[in-house]
């Protein structure tokens, strides 16, 4: 199943592979926003299905 996570910025990232989803997030968090520790249930809670 396709996930999705949009970021108040326009950024987006889809695709049906968790662990890819969590990375990207993860990597986008700390490069854009300065944001470094966000957990894999963080991204995982703010997924939505697609």
């Amino acid at each position: 199943m396709q996930k999705r996570v949009e970021c108040e910025c326009g950024w987006a990232q889809q695709t049906d592979d968790e662990a890819q989803l969590v990375a990207a997030v993860q990597q986008h968090a700390k490069a854009v926003h300065n944001m470094e520790g966000v957990t894999r249930e963080q991204v995982l809670a703010q997924a939505r299905p697609v």
